[in-house]
């Protein structure tokens, strides 16, 4: 009898084990905290900064909402503002002005484009695809009144 439990339970064991896979996690997609800096297309006289999660590392699929603050958010103010023509202060600050000109963006790109983006007023992955930013001499980086969207 000791013997079939021992092998009862050795057969339920090894059918658990079978039967449960673990699916890797998933990361999570990072906040932005910084931009990376990429040539222009068609040059290296001129690059766009992109909000990245970390300065120059190159993440620029990266999260940013209201309640946000930092150099991410005053690059993502730049665009919106200089690009897309939104009244909204460059003040590192992704506040109420900041999410409704997102928002407004989100709306714009599905009505028009049928882009297929959440509305919610944050800043990721899809939305940036949307979103264009100054173009910038280089290296003097001074803004200039061309824009660009994300090279990446």
């Amino acid at each position: 009898m000791r013997k079939l439990n021992s092998l009862l339970a050795a057969f339920a064991l090894a059918a658990g084990a079978g039967a449960v896979s673990a699916a890797p996690a998933q990361a999570a997609t990072p906040t932005c905290t910084s931009w990376t800096t990429y040539y222009a297309t068609g040059t290296t006289d001129y690059v766009v900064h992109v909000p990245s999660a970390g300065y120059q590392t190159g993440t620029v699929n990266c999260l940013l909402q209201q309640g946000n603050y930092g150099d991410a958010v005053t690059t993502l103010q730049r665009g919106l503002r200089h690009c897309r023509g939104y009244d909204i202060a460059v003040d590192r600050d992704f506040g109420p002005q900041t999410r409704a000109a997102v928002l407004d963006t989100q709306r714009w790109a599905n009505d028009a484009f049928g882009a297929g983006i959440s509305e919610d007023g944050g800043y990721g992955p899809q939305t940036k695809n949307w979103i264009q930013y100054p173009v910038w001499t280089w290296p003097a980086n001074t803004m200039t009144n061309k824009c660009q969207h994300s090279p990446v």
